[in-house]
């Protein structure tokens, strides 16, 4: 790195647990980095999101907990836990470790304040580019000009306590080196004891002479992983709340300017949709429904009607959510204070909610015959998830409040709910 990118600029100084973190970032970051491709990859994911979370409460400390954030952070304890004790049989745990990222990245926003409208909303891809690109990419130097600023001893406000994370560092390390040594000893004296204490000495076993390259390799991938890491929860802090409300005036204000389309047009667009919907359900009735009267058509079989009946929902639900997302961006009129688009749109999103009913009972019927597996489950979470959009939808519309919100938190707790199973 050019050392002109360590020179500090003007006015920057540490704050309370910076230098700290940043020093705890390096072994968090090197850890994350080991539970790819390790015995006990589990486990130390496990470690991985205890320290991520304790570095983030360390540099939020004083600060409100807002309630939205207690239920991303319980998401992601719940999913943690289970990838890290076996827990769990609907989802494979490589895949939870992924969910269980912009999780993560969502509740670090949320604890610091920094989503755009203060709370999860519409501007949700806005809230997403900041998580993971502005914010992170934009403050990755921050870790190693925390360490650089806490060497040179300019912190005044932390002067005295300067030497104390180098110090509380070195403790640990001595405490687990010394734990290490304690535990192999008597390990060697008792067999049983050395079978129950195995798992654990692994963890801590290094054989430098075989494997010191891949040491290497993982220090050497560990260092953007971190300085991503530390630029999230401590670039977060530091990024300027009136400019995150200033980016969301300028998109709340940007769109009404795409209000270009005349409302009749897409009034009559959504009713040509809704009444074609009409005419199929009356035309494929009895394919449609026949899950409640557990006839299934000719040439069906159970596993097909169910897995057709499945994707023929997600098909529909992404053309309605589509077109109502364009209506209700682009149309001349809100769509709340036209009455007769807000019936072409219940009309559009009712028709949605009997495609979930109808793929749900499918679902029902396959699961009568052949019982619960997996994949299954994840099928009827994402009915059920999908329905719930549209339930959303259909009370925003109504009532002109918000409830992007808590669509997103029912995805989220019901997600990590399934993983109990």
């Amino acid at each position: 790195m050019d050392d002109n990118n360590l020179k500090e600029k003007p006015g920057f100084s540490l704050r309370p647990g910076e230098l700290a973190c940043a020093l705890l970032m390096y072994p968090a970051a090197y850890i994350y980095t080991v539970f790819f491709g390790s015995r006990n990859d589990r486990l130390w994911f496990g470690v991985f999101v205890l320290l991520f979370i304790a570095i983030t409460e360390i540099l939020n400390r004083g600060r409100p907990h807002p309630k939205e954030s207690w239920v991303w952070l319980g998401c992601v304890l719940l999913m943690s836990a289970c990838v890290a004790f076996g827990w769990g049989r609907v989802w494979e745990y490589g895949l939870t470790m992924l969910m269980v990222h912009p999780l993560a990245v969502w509740w670090v926003l949320s604890r610091s304040g920094r989503l755009a409208e203060g709370e999860s909303g519409h501007l949700l891809p806005l809230d997403a580019a900041n998580g993971f690109f502005t914010i992170p990419f934009g403050n990755f130097a921050l870790r190693i000009r925390c360490i650089v600023q806490g060497l040179r001893g300019r912190d005044r406000g932390e002067s005295r306590d300067k030497k104390r994370p180098w110090a509380a560092l070195l403790a640990v390390l001595a405490a687990l080196v010394l734990l290490n040594g304690a535990l192999t000893e008597l390990a060697e004296a008792d067999q049983g004891f050395g079978k129950l204490t195995a798992d654990i000495l692994d963890l801590f076993s290094f054989d430098l002479g075989d494997h010191f390259a891949t040491y290497v390799f993982r220090f050497i991938v560990s260092l953007p992983v971190g300085a991503w890491l530390f630029g999230l929860i401590a670039g977060s802090l530091r990024s300027d709340e009136e400019k995150l409300r200033a980016q969301a005036a300028a998109v709340n204000g940007f769109l009404p300017r795409l209000r270009t389309v005349p409302e009749r047009l897409w009034t009559v667009v959504m009713a040509v949709f809704a009444a074609v919907y009409i005419l199929f359900f009356a035309v494929q009735s009895s394919y449609l429904f026949g899950a409640f009267s557990r006839t299934l058509p000719e040439d069906f079989t159970v596993a097909q009607y169910a897995r057709e009946g499945f994707f023929e929902l997600c098909r529909v639900m992404a053309i309605n959510f589509s077109l109502l997302y364009l209506v209700s961006r682009s149309s001349a009129r809100p769509l709340r204070e036209d009455r007769v688009q807000r019936i072409a749109a219940t009309l559009l999103i009712a028709a949605g909610m009997v495609f979930a009913v109808i793929a749900m009972s499918k679902l029902v019927l396959y699961i009568m015959c052949f019982g619960f597996t997996p994949k299954r489950l994840q099928s009827s979470w994402l009915v059920l998830l999908l329905f719930m959009g549209c339930a959303a939808c259909l009370y925003s519309l109504w009532t002109g409040k918000k409830s992007f919100k808590y669509w997103m938190m029912y995805g989220a707790v019901s997600l990590a709910l399934l993983h109990l199973y």
